[in-house]
């Protein structure tokens, strides 16, 4: 029985358990010996411990009936893989042909599902085409006839309209011909007079008006009996007349000027005498130049006879010591040409278009800037007497 009792396995690779012998020297510490190769503790174990003999044939006989049975359960199993597999393999041939058929035949039930449907809605959308296809061409005879009737009508109506303008052309024509004479009737050339207000630094003015076409002035000579002079002018305007009363007067000078007569328009005088703001205004008491081109618009757009068309364009020049100065033409480009001759003068200038007086404001502007770069040098001259010559400044609408 010490036999079968547990024990330690020695079964190491490399290992060899220390043994005692009388030569050999006293054991070291297995603590202070590192070993090879990890201790495993095994314990043996076998059929013969375990079990005692009645176990023993009892476990055989039942090993035997398993294996007799294991050999029953052989035999179908055997038949089952060397005989049964290829009719099974048949069947599943068959089902899967089967399946595959009936797949195909569900899918041609379904597509020819959706083709008739398809069929249908083409059908019913192409009836609902037929029906707007009516309605159309029903609306469309219908209109026909209606821009037709409006044709006849539009075409009678511009027979009117030019019979009407045959029989009231010569009456405008006359009536621009008896304004023009109107106009000139109170002078060709009409010189009006206009004062500006006295600087602080001026003193007590010397001028009166006793009416709207007289001014006084005191001459401030003692050896006359009588100081004062009278000078009359077409028109006279006092310190206290505005830019806008000022155009009142200037207004059927534009009428005539769109009725196809040469009108010209310029102010005159020394420096500091009110030129300027006569003729050019500020944003807010704007002057001659944005009003008579405004009073042109208008009178061009409240003409509305089909005779009448109207393009403005605008060009600025500059008349200094007998030079002349194209103020739009762009910087880098030839002077314009000055011929003098038979019958007439001509200068070739630069001349824009526009169609608006905003477009005319903004030329006039880029205009006035070109006027800048030498103007302050031409005020100095003036100032202090170097020249006499005159500088002018001229629009051409």
């Amino acid at each position: 029985m010490a036999e079968h009792k547990n024990r330690w396995s020695w079964d190491v690779t490399g290992f060899e358990p220390w043994k005692s012998s009388p030569s050999s020297s006293p054991p070291v510490d297995q603590g202070d010996r590192k070993p090879t190769a990890p201790l495993v503790r095994r314990y043996s174990v076998s059929p013969s411990s375990v079990l005692p003999p009645q176990s023993k044939q009892s476990t055989a006989s039942k090993v035997q009936r398993l294996q007799e049975k294991l050999k029953v359960l052989h035999v179908p199993l055997y038949e089952y893989f060397h005989f049964d597999r290829p009719v099974l393999l048949v069947e599943l041939s068959f089902y899967v042909v089967s399946f595959a058929t009936l797949f195909k035949s569900c899918a041609n039930s379904i597509i020819r599902y959706f083709v008739q449907l398809a069929k249908e809605d083409h059908l019913q959308l192409r009836h609902e085409v037929s029906e707007l296809q009516e309605y159309s061409n029903a609306k469309l005879d219908r209109v026909t006839r209606y821009l037709g009737v409006l044709a006849e009508k539009t075409r009678k109506l511009d027979q009117v309209a030019l019979e009407t303008e045959a029989r009231i052309s010569p009456i405008i024509n006359e009536k621009r011909r008896l304004f023009n004479d109107l106009l000139t009737s109170k002078g060709n050339i009409r010189v009006f007079c206009r004062t500006r207000p006295s600087f602080e630094d001026e003193g007590p003015s010397v001028v009166e008006f006793p009416d709207d076409y007289t001014i006084r002035v005191n001459t401030g000579d003692e050896s006359l009996s009588n100081t004062k002079k009278d000078f009359e002018f077409d028109r006279v305007y006092g310190p206290h007349v505005g830019q806008a009363e000022l155009f009142n007067d200037v207004q059927p000078l534009v009428q005539s000027a769109l009725d196809g007569y040469n009108v010209s328009i310029f102010a005159y005088g020394q420096t500091h005498s009110g030129k300027t703001h006569t003729m050019e205004g500020s944003s807010y008491d704007r002057g001659l130049y944005a009003r008579c081109f405004e009073e042109l618009f208008d009178l061009a757009n409240s003409d509305t006879t089909s005779t009448s068309q109207y393009k403005f364009g605008v060009t600025v020049c500059e008349l200094y010591n007998e030079q002349t100065t194209d103020l739009l033409l762009e910087s880098g480009k030839s002077m314009p040409k000055l011929c003098f001759g038979s019958p007439e003068c001509f200068v070739e200038l630069v001349q824009e278009k526009v169609d608006n007086p905003l477009e005319f404001s903004r030329s006039l502007k880029a205009a006035f800037q070109s006027r800048g770069n030498d103007l302050s040098k031409i005020n100095v001259s003036h100032l202090y007497g170097l020249n006499s010559m005159l500088t002018l400044c001229m629009i051409i609408l």
